[in-house]
């Protein structure tokens, strides 16, 4: 099946919002597949449909925003709608304090539009966020991607898994292709091409949307900078050296790019452990893919058992597994990564609404013990009960457990289905 035309997990989800929330909004990168995935829901939904990319409809959503509001059917899907700007949210917000029936308007982004500098409104109360992430391993190649899900149900549920056998080499094809739709089977060099102008797109044309900037030119390099640095903590100054910008024009242009999707920012959790945790976040890149290309790693580079960057690669791609399955969990969780002074550290600690935790840990190596689940021991000990499952990710075969609750699992076990 065509990649761009996948079933997406998240559609239930946006049509269950439909029947509850005046407006839902489906955020996410360029190219994550927004659009189709708009096409899919108007053709079960009914309604009108546009897209800002049409001039003739960006002209009208810029001179009669109330208007291009008032004038379709309900619901109205509106594409590319950080393109209208701070009138057109305005003017969906009146419609809908005027009439407050569910399901009316389905707007689509490529940007955290809401977030933005120019837009002085939200439709906070009145919308459903969606974020539409590239394709999910269980959506490319078949697979339940619910591991999120089964933790909470503890160590037992976990070792029943039998997850599909995975060599390095499949695993480093998995992580360089990531899950742009677009990409998916396509040659190495036709990858890097698409990368390139997505790249290019993503600069020239949505940032300056956002924001004319004085330095145009030192974001290319802050890009490849960010590529180079995915799964570590995010640390302003440090890009700003890096680059030889100043402190508030690297965090001007990071907070940008971050509002187009190029990277994510995953938080620090500590839940009153310890004093000695550390606060700063942990920056991962959108995409593998994108990282791969930025750092000009082919599948047989990253395959190599001494190439070093399989590490931080392997650990972005399992943290933006784990966020696609966030959002049609059973579970509702928020994510962070924990670390404190003392060097002990989880890559990812998943928290559900009544405390209860778990924890991921990943490693590029084939052969894991009870040495590489030190940092969810520590949690273990630490919270008591609140704690269900610590989960090692890595390069092996099988399942394996390392302790009371915790667990080795090959990495596949992200996308088996139980």
């Amino acid at each position: 099946m065509d990649p761009s035309i996948l079933p997406r997990r998240v559609e239930a989800a946006l049509m269950r919002s439909l029947e509850s929330f005046r407006v839902v909004i489906v955020n996410g990168p360029r190219q994550a597949g927004k659009s189709t995935l708009l096409e899919l829901v108007h053709e079960r939904a009914g309604g009108a449909s546009l897209t800002l990319d049409d001039r003739a409809t960006l002209r009208l959503a810029r001179t009669d925003p109330a208007g291009l509001v008032d004038g379709y059917r309900r619901p109205t899907f509106i594409d590319e709608i950080q393109r209208g700007g701070d009138p057109l949210v305005l003017a969906v917000k009146v419609a809908v304090d005027q009439d407050r029936a569910p399901g009316q308007f389905i707007l689509a982004g490529s940007s955290r539009f809401l977030t933005v500098p120019t837009l002085s409104e939200s439709l906070a109360g009145r919308a459903r966020i969606i974020d539409l992430w590239p394709l999910s391993q269980g959506e490319i190649h078949g697979g339940g991607d619910g591991l999120l899900d089964l933790m909470f149900h503890g160590s037992e549920a976990i070792r029943s898994l039998q997850p599909p056998a995975l060599s390095r080499n499949e695993a480093a094809q998995r992580v360089v292709a990531g899950g742009f739709p677009a990409v998916q089977g396509l040659r190495e060099r036709d990858r890097a091409d698409w990368f390139a102008d997505y790249r290019r797109t993503l600069i020239e044309r949505d940032l300056t949307e956002l924001r004319r900037l004085r330095h145009a030119s030192d974001v290319p390099r802050l890009v490849r900078l960010l590529g180079a640095r995915t799964a570590r903590e995010f640390n302003v100054a440090s890009y700003a050296e890096a680059l030889d910008l100043t402190k508030e024009t690297a965090r001007q242009y990071l907070a940008l790019l971050e509002i187009i999707y190029v990277f994510h920012l995953l938080p620090a959790w500590s839940s009153g452990l310890t004093a000695r945790a550390k606060h700063r976040p942990k920056l991962h890149l959108i995409d593998t893919g994108l990282a791969c290309d930025i750092q000009h790693v082919s599948v047989d580079r990253l395959a190599e058992p001494t190439f070093a960057a399989f590490g931080p690669l392997l650990e972005s791609f399992v943290v933006a597994e784990l966020s696609k399955q966030r959002g049609w969990a059973t579970e509702r969780v928020e994510l962070f990564h924990f670390r404190d002074r003392d060097g002990r550290e989880v890559d990812l600690v998943a928290e559900g609404r009544d405390g209860r935790i778990v924890a991921v840990e990943v490693k590029a190596a084939i052969d894991v013990d009870e040495r590489d689940a030190r940092g969810l021991a520590y949690l273990r000990d630490k919270m008591g009960d609140r704690f269900v499952a610590g989960v090692v990710l890595h390069l092996g075969r099988r399942p394996q457990p390392l302790g009371d609750r915790l667990t080795a699992l090959p990495v596949s076990a992200l996308w088996a289905t139980p």
